[in-house]
């Protein structure tokens, strides 16, 4: 965005905060990497979308916005992004709703509550995560593979995600990211771990959950010595 050209934006506080927190989800929470320490957030049409990635997971949420509106684009830092759902913490409406006012210099945040707080502009370049979410396109010419390698740490991002009691996944091959689509506001990407080069592709059994017959046997009872009884009171007067 252009220094001196201001853009508002005006929705509902409850999605604000959803989609940030949802968004910085996956953005990277290294200071030193201030381009994906951030959560992107631009407006298109009726939509306004948050973006965050840490290069490994990627993480897009949507809402709708009260008006049609185009050019509105901001990155907030991580910290930034605490202290605005902080403040909307502390909205007494159960209905309240935010505007988002930025000029490039600073990001103004108004509630309709009243609570109001004026934020500087960070110096991270707006409009990066464009190019981020390219990678969400399919990749047609994959081949399907049979296994691929995951991080859980990073699978369960996706479980923090509202209403991610259910997903969709995407393969493109054991190599190519995959694709995560939960409900109509959320789309994701993961990329996979580097499959070692003596992994098979092929599901096996490990052998502890079907161990063999010979395996299977019950070891044989060892045959107690019979204990000595013990000499009567009789017998030791």
């Amino acid at each position: 965005m252009r220094w001196g050209t201001r853009m508002t934006v005006q929705l509902m506080t409850t999605e604000l905060v959803r989609i940030l927190k949802e968004a910085s989800l996956f953005a990277s929470s290294a200071t030193t990497i201030p381009i994906i320490n951030a959560v992107h957030l631009e407006a298109s049409g009726q939509e306004l979308v948050a973006v965050g990635t840490d290069r490994f997971v990627l993480g897009a949420s949507k809402t709708e916005l009260d008006e049609a509106t185009g050019g509105f684009a901001a990155a907030l830092t991580l910290q930034q992004v605490k202290t605005i759902i902080q403040l909307a913490g502390a909205c007494k409406q159960a209905f309240s709703k935010v505007a988002l006012d930025a000029d490039g210099k600073t990001i103004r945040v108004a509630f309709s509550s009243g609570e109001t707080i004026t934020l500087p502009a960070s110096e991270i370049e707006s409009g990066v995560h464009r190019g981020w979410l390219t990678l969400l396109k399919s990749s047609p010419d994959s081949e399907p593979s049979k296994a691929m390698v995951l991080n859980p740490q990073f699978l369960a991002k996706f479980a923090r995600v509202s209403g991610a009691s259910r997903m969709r996944v995407h393969f493109f091959g054991h190599t190519r990211p995959i694709r995560v689509v939960i409900g109509d506001s959320f789309v994701g990407m993961v990329m996979p771990v580097r499959m070692a080069d003596d992994d098979s592709m092929d599901w096996v059994v490990p052998e502890w959950v079907n161990p063999s017959p010979e395996k299977r046997e019950p070891k044989k009872a060892v045959a107690r010595k019979p204990r000595a009884k013990r000499p009567s009171k009789a017998a030791v007067a």
